[in-house]
């Protein structure tokens, strides 16, 4: 059986590949005139968002270093330009009201600082509900679609929604009129035959406050004022209140999360505006280049080429007594826990991916300036590799894939400064070479058994070929990984494999492990399992 897949050049004639072939991909984010040379060292497939337009560098074409996109495809890497799509200060633009207007609003009317970012000058959340916000953001992405980028990441689009420190994070945010008057269409569009009776009897309006067909939404003088709703019940400093029966409908917005399930006003006015950014940034490329543009954002998105989720602290992913959300990075005493496994966080990721966009790449990153970050450059050397070699390798086994850490933009210890640029090209290339056995994948139906205590399986399959492959990762970890040998695995498979070949970033060479199968139940013996093993069933 032929394993090994010859690494396809993403870009080299400056074509977009797909990201359905992608199986490296790295992180690292310049500012927009900066270059980084570890990307060609690692030579992934691409990197999530290889720069960054922040504040107003990255307003001018000028402005960017566009000559490395060609370095990048000569050694055919696919380049993602990207920009924050919420974070906003005074001087982005010409005037104060601009500013003003462009901001987020609490449900008193007044613009909503974000001081908790600690930035030197005041920042705030750029409306998405503003149409001039959304053309503000299609601006720089069509410089970057200009200079030749190959895909653009959004970042944060649905940032502006919390209400930051000043609230307690409780979501009094994004109560401007734009929003106001698109929840009027919302309202009169969910409930067409409601009279006057019914608002006030559903919601507790009154009657000089009520959504009417026959005067515009956006007047909120004549119309339905939201606003006004809040203070009258009290709710205006804590709108999302289980006292408010419109808060429901309104819909309460999870960072970086767009769920399928959700049909809140919030979800769905977010869902269709953010697919006006996509549809338009690609007709935009395919009207000036005549070629397709990748799009992505930073979390759980519809419409996009891939997912790129950041994993940080008070993430959604898993019900924690302190609401910290799942562990992405794993630390007892400033030390690896390598004994806990991701597998049902990373399973959670792409199903969810899968429900809210189709089977597009899953990608999780360790996002950054926060303690998952730092937890992660603190570790030991040997420890850092050890996090890659074990919760990278659980990603890849679970279906999706790590994004290996070479750089950031807030100045902390590069790949290379922190000596592990050796270690990922010699790491990477295990995946470049075994291609197949990670593309395209989905978690197949059968359960796998281990005769072995600390060692999570998966068993996946190929969605366009139905090759199945085993996966193990070893979680056995007492400052270092303790290899397990000579244990069996079982699965029950729909029917017997002709062979079977083992083959393991951790090993020299492929191996044919000793096994029996009839009836579709095949057993097998591990003779050793170092961090991760991979079993092909051809």
């Amino acid at each position: 059986m032929a394993l090994a897949v010859p690494a396809q050049p993403a870009s080299a004639a400056g074509a977009t590949a797909s990201p359905d072939d992608f199986v490296v991909y790295g992180f690292s984010q310049s500012d927009v005139h900066e270059e980084d040379p570890q990307v060609y060292e690692l030579d992934p497939d691409t990197t999530i968002r290889a720069i960054g337009k922040w504040s107003t560098a990255g307003d001018e074409a000028a402005d960017y270093n566009f000559a490395q996109i060609g370095r990048y495809h000569a050694k055919g890497i696919t380049f993602m330009g990207s920009g924050t799509a919420s974070v906003i200060f005074p001087k982005d633009f010409a005037t104060a009201e601009v500013f003003d207007d462009m901001s987020t609003r609490d449900a008193d009317g007044n613009p909503v600082p974000h001081d908790e970012f600690g930035f030197p000058e005041p920042a705030r959340r750029g409306n998405i509900f503003n149409p001039s916000y959304r053309e503000y953001l299609l601006s720089w992405a069509r410089i970057q679609v200009d200079g030749g980028v190959d895909g653009v990441n959004f970042d944060e689009v649905n940032a502006g929604f919390s209400g930051g420190s000043k609230y307690g994070f409780n979501g009094n945010e994004g109560f401007d009129d734009y929003a106001i008057a698109d929840f009027n269409r919302y309202l009169l569009a969910k409930y067409p035959a409601f009279t006057a009776a019914d608002w006030k009897s559903r919601f507790g309006m009154t009657d000089d406050n009520l959504p009417r067909r026959d005067v515009p939404a956006g007047d909120l003088e004549a119309n339905f004022n939201y606003r006004e709703y809040l203070r009258a019940g009290g709710w205006n400093l804590d709108p999302l209140n289980a006292a408010n029966p419109l808060a429901p409908e309104w819909g309460r917005v999870v960072a970086n999360r767009m769920y399928a399930e959700d049909t809140s006003f919030t979800a769905t006015y977010l869902r269709r505006y953010w697919k006006q950014i996509v549809d338009e940034t690609r007709a935009y490329a395919w009207r000036t280049k005549h070629r397709r543009i990748l799009v992505s954002s930073n979390g759980l998105w519809p419409y996009v080429d891939f997912n790129s989720v950041g994993m940080y602290p008070w993430n959604p992913d898993e019900q924690t007594p302190d609401f910290r959300g799942a562990d992405y990075v794993p630390v007892v005493d400033g030390h690896l826990n390598g004994a806990k496994s991701l597998q049902s966080q990373y399973r959670y990721l792409k199903d969810q991916s899968a429900r809210i966009a189709g089977d597009v790449p899953v990608v999780v990153f360790i996002d950054w300036p926060n303690d998952m970050m730092t937890n992660y450059l603190n570790l030991p050397l040997e420890e850092k590799k050890d996090y890659w070699q074990i919760f990278g390798a659980e990603a890849y086994a679970n279906g999706i894939f790590p994004a290996f850490h070479l750089k950031d933009t807030v100045g902390s210890p590069t790949a290379t400064d922190l000596g592990m640029m050796d270690f990922f090209k010699t790491y990477t290339r295990f995946y470049k070479e075994h291609r197949a056995l990670f593309t395209d994948n989905a978690i197949a139906p059968e359960p796998v058994r281990v005769g072995a205590a600390g060692v999570s399986a998966s068993l996946l399959v190929r969605r366009d070929t139905g090759r199945r492959t085993i996966h193990l990762v070893n979680h056995n970890y007492d400052g270092g990984i303790v290899p397990q040998a000579g244990f069996t695995v079982e699965a029950d498979l729909p029917s017997c494999p002709r062979a079977l070949t083992l083959v393991s970033p951790d090993r020299g060479r492929p191996a044919s492990p000793r096994y029996t199968c009839r009836g579709g139940k095949l057993k097998l013996t591990v003779d050793r399992l170092d961090h991760y093993d991979v079993i092909a069933l051809s």
